[in-house]
C-alpha cells in the first residue's frame, strides 16, 4: 500500500516542487498557455500540477487526487480554490488539446531558460531514447494489423529488445542543460535517417546559427551527414566516428555545394566559411574522445526523465496520449533540473531520488522571541555594581561632552 503524501513545508521534495510550480503559476508566463490556444488556463495549470505530482512521486493520478481531497494543506499548496477535479475530468481536459500544443507550450518554457544562458556559443548535444507503452509487457511479436488499429509501431533497441512505442530525439544545450527541441517518432527510426530531420526542424524554427557545434553519437554516422551539415546548414556536426573512419577519407569526399557559385558577391565569403567550418570539424574529430563526457550529459538527462519521472514506460494506449505524456514528462524534468541540478553528479543524484536542497532557516515563534527578550533583560539586570557605575560615568561624560 502506498504511503500518504503528507505535505509539509520542510519536505525536500515539496520544496523542490514549489520552485517548479512558481514557473507555472507566474502571471508573466500565463501568455504561454493563451498563445497556444488554452482557454481555461486555471484548469490547465491545475491538471498539469496534478500530473506532475503523480510523476514526481510515481503515484497514480487517482491516488494523488484522493490525497488532495483529504489534505487541506496539500490543496492550498497546489492553489486549488474550488472543487478538486476527478481523474476522469483531468484526463478529459488534457485530451482536449493536441500533442503539438503541448510541444509548443514546452518549447516556450524552454526559451525562458535558454535566454538566461549568457554563453550564446554553447555546444548542443543530440541523442535519442526509446519510450515504450506497456501494451507489450512480455515483449512478444505483435501483428502489424493490430498495431495499425492502435496507430502504433513496433521498435527495437539494444536495451529494450522489441517494444511498442516511440523514439524520442532530444537536442540539449550543454551549458544550461535545457532542451532546445524534442522530436518524437513512432517505432525506432534509424538515427542516421533522423539526422537531416533534426537539423531541418531546428532550421525551420530559426534556432540554427552559423558555426554552431552539435555533438552526435555514432548512431548518426555517415559521411554525407558531415558534409550536408556544413553545406546545407552552415553548422559543424561532430558525429562520433566508427572504427573504419579517417579524416583523410572524409576530406577526400568533402566539397563545397555548387550553390555558392551562383552569387559572385558572396562567393569568397562562402568559401571562407566552408574552410572555417571544415577546419573546426577536423579539429573536433581528432579529439572526439575528449568530448565523450560532454555528450554523456544528455544520457544523464534521459536517466532523470526515466528513473525519476517515469519516461521509460507509460500506461497509455494511444499515440496522442503517449505523445502528450512524453512532452509533459520532459517539461517536468527540465523545470526540476533548472533548479540547480547542473552537473553530472547532481543529475545522477536526482535520478536516484536524492534531492539535496539548502535547509530551511528555522523560524522562531513569538513565544521564543519573548523568552529571548526576557532572558536578555534579566542578563542586563544582573550586571554588577561596578559595571553599573562604569555605565553611569560614561553617560555623564557623554552629556558633559555635548555641553562643551
Amino acid at each position: 500500500m502506498l504511503p500518504g503524501l503528507n505535505y509539509t513545508k520542510r519536505c525536500r521534495k515539496f520544496r523542490l516542487l514549489d520552485k517548479v510550480f512558481i514557473n507555472i503559476d507566474d502571471k508573466k508566463n500565463r501568455h504561454i498557455f493563451s498563445e497556444n490556444g488554452i482557454k481555461n488556463i486555471k484548469m490547465m495549470i491545475t491538471c498539469i500540477k496534478i500530473v506532475f505530482l503523480s510523476k514526481f512521486y510515481n503515484y497514480p493520478v487517482s491516488r494523488v487526487i484522493y490525497e488532495i481531497n483529504i489534505d487541506k494543506k496539500l490543496k492550498r499548496f497546489l492553489k486549488i480554490e474550488n472543487e478538486v477535479p476527478s481523474e476522469a475530468q483531468v484526463y478529459e481536459y488534457l485530451s482536449r488539446y493536441s500533442p503539438n500544443q503541448y510541444n509548443n507550450i514546452s518549447n516556450s518554457f524552454f526559451k525562458l531558460f535558454l535566454k538566461l544562458n549568457k554563453n550564446r556559443k554553447s555546444d548542443w548535444i543530440v541523442d535519442a531514447t526509446p519510450v515504450a507503452c506497456d501494451i507489450n509487457i512480455l515483449k512478444k511479436y505483435v501483428s502489424p494489423e493490430h498495431l495499425e488499429k492502435l496507430d502504433l509501431d513496433m521498435g527495437f533497441s539494444t536495451t529494450k529488445g522489441y517494444y511498442i512505442g516511440f523514439k524520442v530525439t532530444l537536442v540539449l544545450e550543454k551549458d544550461s542543460l535545457c532542451p532546445i527541441s524534442v522530436i518524437i517518432h513512432s517505432g525506432a527510426k534509424n538515427d542516421s535517417k533522423i539526422f537531416d530531420e533534426v537539423l531541418e526542424e531546428l532550421s525551420r524554427r530559426r534556432l540554427l546559427k552559423k558555426r554552431q557545434v552539435i555533438l552526435f553519437d555514432k548512431g548518426y554516422y555517415s559521411m554525407e551527414n558531415y558534409i550536408n551539415a556544413i553545406n546545407k546548414y552552415n553548422v559543424v556536426a561532430v558525429i562520433f566516428p566508427r572504427i573504419y573512419f579517417t579524416i583523410e577519407k572524409l576530406d577526400a569526399r568533402m566539397s563545397t555545394s555548387l550553390d555558392i557559385f551562383y552569387d559572385e558577391n558572396t562567393l569568397e565569403e562562402n568559401k571562407d566559411l566552408f574552410l572555417e567550418l571544415t577546419t573546426i570539424l577536423y579539429e573536433k574529430l581528432e579529439n572526439w574522445k575528449k568530448l565523450k563526457p560532454i555528450r554523456g550529459l544528455i544520457e544523464d538527462f534521459f536517466k532523470v526523465c526515466k528513473d525519476a519521472f517515469g519516461l521509460g514506460e507509460f500506461h497509455a494506449y494511444t499515440q496522442s496520449s503517449m505523445r502528450r505524456n512524453i512532452y509533459l514528462c520532459i517539461l517536468l524534468s527540465t523545470l526540476v533540473i533548472q533548479q540547480g541540478f547542473d552537473t553530472k553528479t547532481k543529475l545522477q543524484q536526482l535520478a536516484e531520488g536524492r534531492i539535496d536542497l539548502e535547509p530551511i532557516k528555522s523560524r522562531k515563534s513569538k513565544k521564543s522571541k519573548e523568552n529571548n527578550e526576557t532572558n536578555e533583560n534579566q542578563q542586563v539586570g544582573e550586571k554588577t555594581d561596578e559595571q553599573t557605575t562604569l555605565l553611569t560615568k560614561k553617560e555623564v561624560q557623554s552629556e558633559l561632552d555635548l555641553f562643551t
